[in-house]
């Protein structure tokens, strides 16, 4: 497979452009409310397309909703954050701030890359001694920066939501049914991004009632809650099956947080079965 041909099952470009010539027009043209139509249309083939992205906000904020374009920026962020970007999540905030000033959509999205820089740090009071020099420890002189940086709140290490899944074919597609979630970790929608950070397939979570899972899982502590149905390539399907990785990351939303699966193949495929953890 040719990386062209892996192309065309994320956005195309030529609808993505067609969409930004239309809005750049209609906004030379005096009629925003169009150009604003086309530009969300933009975001939602591409939401991590920067140019679309940026046009939005810039466009939101010139008519005078500066609450909405804080939005935009924070919807970006919000995307890019997970893909474990932090400095372009970083640059952008920077961006927003500079155009919107103290929004408080920035200041919830600047929490969320605070938070994802802290998690880099391990939750840990080890400290590596040397077996031949012990040091003596001593506590860090008040106001020097290891005094500030001993302040600092434990790094909250984001969790995965727990998925099954199940792979049906669908011509040039294959249908990807997943179940999931916890008490307290019910996710509201799951979406599949390509590597070249191409959101490919974004669905909204279905409840699952007792006894309607498709592939139960008789050893977990508590049912499936949600169910949804994404679309993958069958390439890429392929590829899994033959014992490749997936080509795609895989997120649920969780409290308006995009988390990682932790995802386990239920083996269903037509009658056969097979189990194996892919996380």
């Amino acid at each position: 497979m040719t990386d062209g041909q892996e192309r065309r099952h994320g956005p195309d470009p030529s609808d993505l452009k067609a969409l930004m010539d239309g809005a750049a027009t209609l906004t030379q043209a005096g009629n925003r409310i169009a150009a604003l139509s086309l530009l969300w249309s933009a975001v939602a083939i591409d939401p991590l397309d920067l140019g679309a992205h940026r046009h939005l906000a810039a466009t939101l904020a010139n008519a005078g909703d500066l609450g909405g374009a804080a939005d935009e920026f924070a919807r970006y962020i919000e995307f890019v954050v997970p893909l474990g970007d932090i400095g372009r999540a970083t640059l952008e905030l920077q961006y927003g701030v500079n155009m919107l000033g103290g929004q408080p959509a920035l200041r919830d999205a600047a929490q969320k890359i605070a938070d994802a820089v802290l998690a880099l740090v391990p939750a840990t009071d080890a400290v590596l001694m040397s077996t031949t020099a012990p040091v003596a420890l001593t506590p860090p002189a008040k106001g020097t920066i290891a005094a500030r940086a001993a302040s600092f709140p434990a790094p909250r290490l984001l969790p995965k939501v727990p998925f099954r899944f199940c792979l049906h074919p669908g011509g040039d597609r294959h249908w990807m049914q997943l179940e999931g979630g916890l008490p307290g970790m019910v996710p509201d929608a799951v979406r599949v991004i390509d590597r070249w950070d191409n959101v490919v397939d974004e669905r909204l979570t279905m409840p699952l009632r007792a006894g309607e899972s498709h592939a139960p899982n008789p050893t977990a502590e508590a049912p499936a809650l949600v169910w949804v149905v994404v679309g993958v390539s069958s390439q890429a399907a392929t590829a899994y099956d033959a014992g490749m990785t997936w080509a795609y990351t895989f997120q649920a939303k969780v409290n308006g947080e995009w988390l990682a699966l932790d995802l386990v193949d239920s083996g269903c495929r037509l009658d056969r079965k097979r189990a194996l953890a892919v996380s």
